[in-house]
């Protein structure tokens, strides 16, 4: 059976990334409590690319446990890890 590690949740900010800036709302991190989910996303959450992410079809996005390694590694090396593992 499937189970919910966590809810994560950012917002989307400009960083320097190969010699440009780039916005994004990769960096996630965890939330307690409940969160509503509306038709656009969850609360306290935003996309940075809008063309790609979020929206009415792409409002809540989930990975299994398994690919967290692997975003990681190739996700912006050099930074902090996008994402966090929880447990609660």
């Amino acid at each position: 059976m499937a189970q919910l590690l966590s809810v994560n949740v950012g917002l989307p900010r400009d960083i320097a990334w190969k010699g440009r800036t780039v916005h994004t709302a990769i960096w996630k991190n965890p939330v307690s409590g409940r969160r509503r989910v509306g038709r656009l996303n969850i609360d306290g959450d935003g996309q940075g690319d809008l063309a790609g992410h979020g929206g009415e079809q792409r409002a809540v996005f989930v990975y299994q446990i398994e690919s967290y390694s692997y975003w990681q590694l190739r996700t912006f090396p050099g930074t902090p890890r996008p994402f966090t593992k929880t447990t609660k």
